[in-house]
């Protein structure tokens, strides 16, 4: 929310204004950070944003608030920012302890000088943080690929926790729409880098989302979901601390700014990670946050479109006021824009059904799968193979006796897949359900299922020679699935009966392969041939 209205201010003229005209009341404190000599002879290393001046030296940081105010961040006494020193401890602390370690003083001594600490009025006060190296941001550490699914399902299970500490606060009448409204005028100032009618059917179709879900928010309000959170939840507010993802530098300026559906903050988190290509990693997040609530997946395209929108005009805002003449954004601007159009492009739930024998590769579609379909971040994946160790109460890895696969068993296998697919649909997201599907029975009631919740239905088979399958198998680590190099061979004689669904070569890699299955499940003819002949 904070880049909304700081944007607002910017289209007002307001922001460039306040910071480039105001005298800096705080030039001796500023001038005696940044001297080695206060630090015993330390390197000093400044960094200036709008609304703080922060000073790395050692093993510390020390964050100083400018004396500014922005409107919707007012710094401009020393009273008001000792508070709001205050709170970021107090608010940042939550995530990340071992970061903020406390405030320290700026003091004027007997005789005029200034000191750290000690006897003496205090006139400025600052955040004293333990400093990280750069490479530690979470937009660094995941350009680097130093980011993996556990820590992001950590993060995830880490968020909801925090979220359900959250004080609880009253959302506004018209909930989301007054951001939305506050951001029309500075995203269609990017225009003519992008063209003003891409801009507005990106405004218009927020709106739409917004209106469609405009009942569940409020409803969701009024239950407790509207709450005191981060605010500011990116990569860039993120520190790789061992193989822990921290957030750090909570908005802590505006409770106004920082209240919002839990969703809204784990939104941008899921933006920022899709528009870098790690859609995978966006859907594993969600997934390990768990419970969000009633209605909450419906708000997740929506909320990820404003985010993105908002970060748009904020590169765009950015760049109109730096200095030096730099290129247009524009590539950062498209990727911000394709994100948004994407996340609200494709909102329908559907069921789809991936099968083959074992050793084909259709839990490894399926993953691939996962991200790719709406609405997002992306669909659920259920495995029969999960699903028959959860009924018989034993670990994924550890191996069935062979009458836990006689056909009895496998029907209330397959009976407790498609219904936990059904609970799914209900809340608004797209399924991935993966068994072997080797009978006609089997294939036909997924089908059923999709018609009865009222969704759309695929059915992807995955066909493979036999010897690459028992590869694949004599492969696998740590998998639930028991299948051996044996059960591969046995299943050569299966009768499979007539199969209708895309047949899809498992051979091809995985990315070509979920290209294929992508447009299969969204209605683009792969070869047009679905009678039962490998395509």
């Amino acid at each position: 929310m904070r880049v909304a209205f700081r944007a607002r201010l910017w289209r007002n003229g307001v922001v460039g204004a306040t910071v480039s005209g105001v005298t800096d009341p705080q030039g001796e404190v500023l001038a005696f950070l940044g001297d080695p000599a206060t630090w015993g002879g330390e390197p000093v290393h400044r960094i200036d944003t709008s609304c703080a001046a922060v000073f790395l030296v050692g093993a510390r940081a020390y964050k100083m608030k400018r004396a500014v105010n922005l409107g919707y961040l007012d710094f401009s006494t020393v009273e008001l920012r000792r508070r709001f020193c205050d709170a970021e401890l107090s608010l940042n602390r939550r995530t990340a302890p071992e970061l903020y370690l406390g405030i320290e003083e700026v003091t004027r001594r007997a005789d005029g000088s200034l000191g750290l600490g000690g006897e003496g009025e205090a006139i400025e006060p600052l955040v004293v943080m333990e400093r990280f190296p750069d490479n530690a941001l979470g937009s660094r550490a995941l350009a680097e690929g130093r980011v993996d699914r556990a820590m992001v399902e950590d993060l995830g299970r880490r968020l909801a926790a925090y979220h359900a500490d959250c004080p609880v606060k009253q959302a506004p009448a018209a909930g989301m729409m007054p951001l939305l409204e506050s951001c029309i005028a500075p995203s269609l100032a990017i225009a003519p880098i992008v063209p003003t009618a891409r801009i507005e059917a990106v405004i218009a179709a927020i709106a739409q989302a917004f209106r469609e879900t405009g009942p569940t928010v409020t409803a969701r309000a009024d239950a407790g979901w509207w709450r005191r959170v981060h605010g500011d939840l990116h990569l860039g507010n993120l520190c790789l601390l061992g193989d822990r993802l921290v957030p750090f530098d909570a908005l802590e300026f505006n409770d106004t700014l920082a209240s919002a559906d839990v969703l809204y903050d784990l939104a941008f988190l899921i933006m920022d990670l899709r528009r870098n290509g790690r859609g995978d990693l966006a859907l594993a997040l969600f997934d390990a946050y768990g419970d969000c609530g009633p209605g909450g997946p419906s708000l997740i395209p929506g909320f990820i479109a404003l985010r993105a929108l908002i970060r748009a005009f904020v590169a765009h805002a950015t760049w109109k006021l730096a200095t030096g003449n730099p290129p247009p954004p524009l590539a950062a601007i498209d990727v911000y824009l394709s994100e948004a159009e994407r996340s609200l492009a494709d909102v329908t739930p559907r069921l789809v059904a991936v099968g083959g024998l074992s050793g084909t590769g259709k839990s490894t579609l399926a993953r691939a799968l996962a991200p790719l379909l709406g609405p997002a971040p992306g669909a659920v994946h259920l495995r029969t193979d999960v699903l028959r160790k959860q009924m018989f109460g034993v670990a994924e890895t550890e191996p069935l006796p062979p009458e836990a696969y006689d056909p009895g068993v496998s029907g209330k296998v397959y009976g407790l897949l498609l219904d936990q697919a059904a609970t799914v649909l209900a809340t608004g997201r797209s399924v991935i359900v993966d068994g072997v599907f080797a009978r006609e029975p089997e294939r036909r009631a997924a089908a059923d299922a999709a018609t009865a919740a009222g969704r759309g239905f695929a059915g992807i088979w995955l066909d493979a020679p036999l010897a690459l399958r028992q590869s694949r198998i004599d492969g696998r680590k740590g998998d639930a699935s028991d299948a051996t190099a044996e059960v591969a061979a046995a299943q050569e004689g299966y009768d499979l009966g007539r199969i209708a669904w895309h047949r899809l070569p498992a051979q091809a890699g995985v990315p070509a392969l979920a290209a294929l299955a992508l447009r299969a499940v969204t209605g683009e003819a792969v070869s047009g041939d679905q009678d039962g002949r490998p395509l």
